[in-house]
C-alpha cells in the first residue's frame, strides 16, 4: 500500500513569528508539507508548483493583484486570507476577486485553520 501523496500548503506571510508558528502549528497534519513564503515575489516564483491549499494575508490593494495573479495561474489553489483587516472595502474587493476563506486573525485563528485544513485533507 502505497502512503498518501503530500498536499502542499504555501503560507504568505510576512510577519516571520507568525509564519513560524502558523508553520509549526499545521506541520503536525499528517501528510502535507507547509512553506512559509515572506514576500510575494518568492511566492510567486512558486506557485506553479499549484499547492492545494495557500495561506495568505491582506493588508491593502497589492495583496489582492497577487491574489488575482495567483487564481490566474494556480486556479485550482484554495485560497484562504487571514488577516486582521479591517477595511470593510478591501474584504469586499477581495471577495469579489472570489475570496470567500476569510479568517480573522486572533489567538484561536490558527487552530480554527488547522481544523479546516484536516477536514480539507481528512485528518489520517
Amino acid at each position: 500500500m502505497n502512503p498518501a501523496p503530500f498536499k502542499k500548503v504555501f503560507i504568505h506571510e510576512d510577519n516571520k513569528t507568525e509564519g513560524m508558528l502558523l508553520r509549526l502549528c499545521l506541520s503536525a497534519i499528517p501528510n502535507i508539507s507547509v512553506e512559509n513564503f515572506p514576500d510575494g515575489r518568492t511566492l510567486l516564483s512558486r506557485i506553479d508548483e499549484e499547492p492545494e491549499v495557500l495561506i495568505t494575508g491582506l493588508n491593502d490593494e497589492r495583496d489582492i493583484d497577487l491574489i488575482k495573479t495567483i487564481r490566474s495561474i494556480s486556479p485550482f489553489t484554495e485560497i484562504i486570507v487571514m488577516s486582521a483587516q479591517q477595511d470593510i472595502e478591501l474584504i469586499a474587493r477581495a471577495q469579489d476577486s472570489g475570496i470567500y476563506n476569510y479568517v480573522v486573525k486572533s489567538e484561536a485563528c490558527i487552530e480554527y485553520v488547522k481544523e479546516v485544513l484536516e477536514k480539507l485533507f481528512g485528518k489520517k
